[in-house]
């Protein structure tokens, strides 16, 4: 049962999760980006160099098992997702915005993921003959369950826009869904893994996600951006796609031990980022019952 999981409903669920994400993308959303490079230059700077960077200061400052800490270094350099998408739209932050940098990122990712993640095990050896990752079938691999999707997803929208615009939110949703359904039927074959959530890896998890959501809304706001945009881009790189990593430990590396911390993040990531949605929700309340206030929702 773990096997028909891990080999067949976990890629394929991915697979369909990018496929949503390119269906709702559309050559509009990059001219529209790229019309503010500072906001696209800002975004994915810190999806690609920040987040990995924490956490590798939190792997160097929490005693965390050489699994664990480079299992949180993985989760780091995972593409946002439809996660991240529904929580910005949740916030009412800037929805075009948020699925054009998860799309991006998704792109990059085959090629940004396992250069980065071979040159953190240069760098941090685990034991020779218990762990490897060939370069290029990942790069092939991951390629196929996101640069793929993202692509024809595109595609779709290009050439059937009616249909994808009807049928993108509910592909959406479903596959978001899916993804937590995947990520909860396989902790629930690891039980002892509940306990791990008041560990250190729980820790580590809950401050990588929150530490890196709120810099990234902070410093978007030093750098002059919307309130709505400033949303996303905490969220974006505050919330990553669990099922990436999840699926380059189980189904990539076939490692059990190296999912662990990507499993834990599936659920405690949402602890922040529901904190942060609350949190925004409540200070545009506040905003709309004073005299004068204004709410911009950015959707």
């Amino acid at each position: 049962m773990q096997q028909l999981v891990t080999q067949v409903l976990l890629p394929l669920i991915l697979a369909l999760v990018m496929l949503g994400i390119g269906m709702g993308l559309q050559p509009a959303d990059f001219k529209r980006v790229m019309e503010r490079p500072r906001v696209a230059f800002l975004g994915l700077a810190l999806q690609l160099f920040f987040l990995p960077c924490l956490a590798l200061l939190l792997v160097s400052i929490l005693p965390l098992s050489p699994l664990a800490a480079a299992g949180l270094f993985l989760v780091s350099l995972c593409p946002g997702g439809a996660t991240s998408n529904l929580f910005s739209l949740i916030a009412r932050g800037d929805a075009a915005l948020s699925v054009t940098l998860t799309g991006v990122t998704s792109l990059l990712t085959p090629v940004t993921l396992p250069l980065l993640f071979v040159a953190y095990l240069q760098l941090h050896p685990l034991e020779a003959d218990y762990f490897s990752m060939p370069l290029l079938p990942a790069i092939k691999q991951l390629a196929l369950v996101t640069l793929v999707p993202v692509t024809l997803g595109m595609l779709i929208r290009g050439f059937l826009p009616d249909w994808a615009e009807k049928v993108q939110p509910l592909l959406r949703r479903l596959s978001t869904l899916a993804m937590l359904l995947i990520v909860i039927a396989l902790l629930a074959t690891h039980l002892h893994l509940m306990q791990r959530f008041f560990s250190l890896e729980g820790l580590a998890i809950l401050l990588l996600s929150s530490c890196s959501l709120l810099i990234a809304y902070f410093l978007a706001a030093r750098a002059g951006l919307q309130e709505a945009e400033q949303r996303t881009l905490g969220l974006e790189v505050g919330v990553q796609n669990a099922g990436t990593a999840i699926l380059v430990a189980l189904t990539l590396l076939q490692q059990p031990a190296l999912a662990v911390v990507p499993l834990m993040y599936g659920i405690l990531m949402n602890i922040p980022a529901f904190s942060f949605v609350f949190w925004v929700l409540r200070k545009d309340g506040l905003a709309a019952g004073r005299p004068g206030g204004e709410v911009n929702e950015g959707v």
